[in-house]
């Protein structure tokens, strides 16, 4: 487990290893709406903990980064090698998820978590935004759709509706990252 940024009274730590998510409570005790994670479990994800715990045992390492406040995970991404090299040799990363309580969305945690993630990349950054709030989230980010390059980087024909975030966008990002996390 590494601390990789605090802000405020929210501490941002990357998770290695499959006993360091037990460190942690997922969403928070209370039991008002907003206050547990719901968005994949109607896409098929049961269990959060189980599923985090399964993709920390994956090879290669995923990046898994989550959002703490106090003991409890409030938002966490979720990313992957793409296993295939860009038209230009570059690396890809595939950002498969990224949620946050609906009571931090207004906090920019979702934000915060991109620009770690992409802090922990090198090359090329695709996601597939499973709705329309998720794909004005990316577009706002910087991703562009595959029509938005003179000559796209990346074979997307068996991936449609992804979004790339080209090396250069991505270094924008991770300038600005430094306003978005106070000093330690």
């Amino acid at each position: 487990m590494k601390k990789l940024a605090t802000s405020g009274i929210y501490t941002f730590v990357k998770v290695e290893n499959v006993d360091e998510i037990d460190r942690y409570e997922l969403g928070l005790n209370e039991t008002q709406p907003g206050n547990q994670f719901e968005f994949f479990m109607g896409l098929g994800m049961v269990d959060y903990i189980k599923s985090f715990k399964t993709w920390l045992r994956e090879f290669p390492k995923p990046i898994f980064i989550i959002a703490t406040k106090n003991s409890a995970i409030i938002a966490w991404v979720y990313i992957t090698d793409w296993n295939e090299p860009s038209k230009d040799g570059d690396s890809i990363y595939v950002l498969r998820a990224i949620e946050t309580l609906k009571r931090f969305r207004s906090k920019r945690l979702g934000l915060r978590l991109l620009m770690l993630g992409l802090n922990q990349t090198s090359g090329y950054m695709v996601t597939k935004p499973l709705n329309d709030k998720a794909e004005y989230f990316f577009k706002k980010a910087g991703f562009m759709s595959e029509r938005e390059f003179k000559k796209c980087p990346i074979d997307l024909s068996r991936h449609h509706g992804y979004l790339i975030l080209p090396p250069f966008k991505k270094f924008q990002i991770i300038k600005k990252a430094e306003h978005y996390f106070e000093e330690e």
